[in-house]
């Protein structure tokens, strides 16, 4: 231990314990670390990574660090709250520990004994969390070679190794002389130097001598020195313990389950036969138990043996899920071995399904450890799904790795919205004590301080209660997938969807997006039945959502349901809902427009103006003239002191597309009586001026904007409106305003496709390299040019898929170019943004908005697997929500 003190004192903040298997490595860092904690130096977190503690798999060692150094570093949870998960728990773990302890706090060192012990661990999960220790933070870690921390993704750079030293046999035969009983002296130096003073060697010469002493002394006289020679003693017709090594078992196993492996099935038995039993009689010793063994037999075997063993493992974890009869070691070990036989993603699956969470449920790490499982089967899927090379499934592995993100986000929402409410039960019980305490009388000594009731690292979370599942959310995704299939999958999809937005715990809002999403007497059914719906909820977007709805009804139907909700608007808030309602009614047919036209005269005028201000755009082309003039008239009436009100202005702006030539004029004075709200004004009206081939007035009347960046956006939205003769010298004089001005880019980006079907798409692409345009300006490019979007899209991903991960949320942006992307693209794209939407942090507890994001997947999940790809989609989508929220 004089070594590590020496560290302790003067070293660096990570140190390695570097020693052979049976060294004594766990024995002496226990040792240590005992001895700080009693002489009250550091806080000590120490941690086995080891199969013969069932703590070598990643998810169960990582929940062990985070619990043991959550006592004394900060969380960046809430109380209550914990990571789930692999990733979650490695971010936390680095976060935690850079941020390391408060200075007048005692240090913490971190011993993680065994780390080369560690079974399937992501690449450079060690180094994820153990990179940048803070201060008052310091890392140990005990292993047999400086290469296996390789294994683990371990810094080998500032690390201080200490080697532990060869044992003198003079020394060990002193030691082991006592406990040989009434055997000759002799035999205490013939252990020594055949065990090479290996202390797990003498460990496994002591038992085979306690099992049969007259065999084994004689052999001891002359044996080889070293573990080949004590493994084929222990192994020989003499001794004949049971061997767990030889399992390949990667945790604590029972006997009675090792032996069931052993002679389960059939055709593997000649295959074993070479490497001795697969399960012998006895009882194990804790020398024969220890890794070295395992890694010493296991090195004997041939490949097509040990694939042999993993093989029976992982058809014995499938034969006991079949059964219902999972033990603890199937339970945790399971995912490791179908890994390590390379499973098919089919086999997989298995666990991502209800009844290996409810094999879950019951352990004290369920959650944690059920989504390890499933975010390893997302990993396996997520290569399939990007690998073009290999070919294979690809509507399989799209559907596999969509339904890992949906398990794992409704079950990290379970998680959360209980740790909240626990959460919250602490808060409440610890203002409670805090008022208990004010109350009580001074000097009383009764007090035992606050007696908070924190839940325990691990604890199960999956039966806690759950949150609403949002049905409406999942009508909407569903809807949006249906967009991108035929005919007869589409009335399956939206089948679903509709029964998704009929659940009471959808708004009516998913009903009216699901009627105007069917067709025939479907769509008119529906829509009725929306309608009592959205009566019942009687808010501002019920009544949007009615009027829209009218257009799916008959004429009659249609006017009663727009009239009502009309109608329902309270007189305080008609001046904010009416244009709007206005808008959505305008859309509807003729004969209901009149109608509303009809009711509009009980309004007053400046609640009428606004209303027949939109409905104009409604009205036939034989009615409009004189709609606008009625119309305009009432908004002009309303100048006060020669200036125009605000409502107005707007009223006047929503007019301006539709008024006939001979109101221009005035449409043109009422810009001057505007000065707050002129060049939203200008802008409209000079628009209309080049509409009706007047390029030279609508130019005059931009050029009377008094601020320079007003005219440069007001001739940024003319110029979709002016004759081809006018457009060129318009745009080469806004280009050159746009490169000298501030806002450039942002009104590039708000008219790009408007540019590009006025002027061409080369000189709108040429000004937005110039000027650095952001990804939705080259998308609204590519959409407005088929003949341009291959390239951009190629630009773009290329781009794009360089980008680090953590960027990922712009990709989303890139959707709508999916018909022009090579498989490949579309394969990596999808990816990465399934990827985003596993990591992304839940907005809201009750807001399911994982699957609400997969409808807009929609067009990339029909270009890489097809009409097929996107109906399995949907399948896990309906298939995961009936049995997780």
């Amino acid at each position: 231990m004089t070594h590590l003190d020496r560290w302790l004192q003067h070293g660096g903040t990570r140190a390695a314990l570097l020693g052979p298997s049976g060294r004594g490595k766990s024995t002496l860092l226990g040792a240590w670390a005992l001895a700080l904690a009693r002489a009250g130096q550091q806080e000590i977190a120490f941690v086995p990574v080891s199969h013969r503690f069932g703590t070598a798999l990643e998810h169960t060692a990582l929940n062990l660090i985070y619990a043991r150094v959550a006592l004394f570093l900060r969380s960046p949870r809430r109380t209550g709250e914990r990571p789930h998960g692999i990733a979650e728990t490695r971010r936390d773990l680095a976060t935690m520990l850079q941020e390391g302890r408060p200075p007048e706090a005692r240090p913490l060192l971190l011993i993680l004994d065994g780390i080369d012990e560690a079974v399937d661990w992501t690449p450079d999960a060690a180094a994820s969390f153990l990179r940048n220790l803070g201060p008052g933070v310091r890392a140990v870690l005990s292993v047999r070679s400086l290469e296996a921390l390789d294994r683990v993704g371990w810094l080998r750079e500032d690390v201080e190794v200490v080697a532990l030293p060869p044992l003198e046999a003079d020394e060990l035969a002193e030691v082991i002389r006592p406990r040989l009983g009434a055997l000759p002296a002799r035999v205490a130096g013939d252990i020594a130097r055949g065990s090479g003073g290996e202390p797990l060697l003498v460990e496994a010469l002591l038992e085979a001598l306690s099992r049969d002493p007259a065999g084994v002394t004689p052999w001891l006289a002359s044996a080889p020195v070293g573990a080949p020679a004590v493994l084929d003693l222990c192994t020989g017709d003499a001794i004949r313990p049971a061997l767990p090594w030889l399992s390949r078992a990667l945790g604590p196993i029972a006997a009675e389950e090792l032996f069931a492996i052993s002679t389960e099935g059939a055709g593997t038995s000649s295959e074993l036969t070479a490497g001795g039993p697969l399960v012998a009689a006895g009882e194990p010793g804790i020398a024969l138990r220890h890794p070295a063994w395992a890694e010493a037999i296991g090195a004997r075997l041939a490949p097509q043996q040990r694939a042999a063993i993993d093989r029976r493992f992982a058809d014995h974890g499938r034969r006991a899920f079949a059964a219902s009869t999972v033990s603890e070691y199937v339970c945790r070990s399971w995912r490791a071995h179908l890994e390590r036989i390379d499973a098919r993603l089919t086999e997989r699956l298995e666990l991502v399904s209800r009844a290996w969470l409810e094999v879950w449920r019951t352990r004290p790490d369920g959650s944690s450890g059920f989504i390890a499982d499933v975010d390893a089967t997302a990993a396996c899927a997520a290569r399939l799904l990007v690998d073009v090379a290999a070919g294979g499934d690809v509507v399989g592995a799209l559907s596999a790795r969509v339904r890992c993100l949906l398990v794992t986000s409704s079950v990290r929402a379970i998680i959360g919205f209980e740790e909240t409410r626990r959460g919250l039960a602490a808060q409440e019980e610890e203002e409670k004590e805090e008022e208990e305490e004010e109350e009580r009388p001074e000097g009383s000594d009764d007090s035992a301080g606050p007696r908070l009731e924190i839940p325990r690292v691990g604890e199960d979370d999956l039966d806690a209660g759950r949150p609403i599942a949002d049905a409406g959310e999942r009508a909407g995704a569903l809807i949006r997938l249906a967009r991108e299939l035929p005919d007869p999958e589409r009335a399956v999809v939206l089948g679903l969807a509709l029964e998704a937005a009929r659940d009471e715990r959808a708004g009516g809002a998913a009903l009216a997006a699901a009627a105007r999403a069917l067709e025939g007497q479907a769509r008119e059914t529906t829509a009725r039945e929306t309608a009592a719906r959205l009566g019942r909820e009687r808010t501002e977007e019920s009544r949007l959502d009615r009027v829209a709805l009218a257009a799916l009804l008959p004429e009659a139907e249609a006017l009663d349901l727009a009239r009502d909700a009309f109608a329902e608007v309270a007189a305080d808030a008609r001046s904010d809902e009416l244009p709007r309602l206005s808008e959505a009614a305008a859309r509807l047919p003729p004969s209901v427009v009149r109608g509303l036209w009809a009711w509009s005269e009980a309004l007053s005028a400046t609640e009428r103006h606004q209303t027949l201000a939109r409905l104009c755009a409604g009205l036939p082309a034989a009615e409009r003239d004189a709609g606008v003039s009625e119309a305009l008239g009432l908004a002009l009436s309303l100048v006060a002191d020669g200036e125009l009100p605000a409502d107005a202005c707007w009223s006047v702006c929503a007019l301006a597309p539709h008024a006939p030539a001979d109101l221009v004029p005035a449409l043109v004075q009422a810009c001057a009586a505007a000065p707050c709200f002129r060049r939203p004004m200008v802008t409209a009206v000079a628009a209309r001026l080049g509409d009706l081939g007047r390029a030279d007035d609508a130019l005059a009347l931009v050029a009377t904007l008094p601020e320079a960046s007003d005219r440069v956006e007001a001739q940024a939205a003319l110029l979709a409106h002016l004759p081809a003769a006018a457009r060129d010298a318009v745009w080469t004089r806004l280009s050159s305003d746009l490169r000298a001005s501030d806002g450039g880019r942002t009104l590039l980006e708000r008219n790009a496709a408007a540019w590009t079907r006025a002027v061409g798409a080369d000189v709108v692409l040429d000004l937005s390299r110039e000027l650095g345009a952001t990804w939705p300006t080259l998308v609204a490019i590519a959409e407005a040019s088929p003949d341009h979007a291959p390239a951009i899209t190629r630009e773009l991903l290329a781009r794009a898929l360089d980008r680090p991960s953590d960027e990922d949320e712009a990709l989303f942006a890139l959707i709508p170019l999916a018909a022009s992307m090579t498989e490949r693209h579309a394969r990596h794209l999808c990816q990465r943004l399934l990827q985003h939407l596993d990591w992304k942090r839940r907005p809201d507890l009750l807001d399911d908005w994982t699957k609400d994001d997969l409808g807009h997947l929609a067009p990339l999940f029909g270009r890489i697997a097809g009409p097929q790809g996107v109906a399995a989609v949907a399948r896990e989508i309906v298939d995961v929500a009936r049995w997780l929220p």
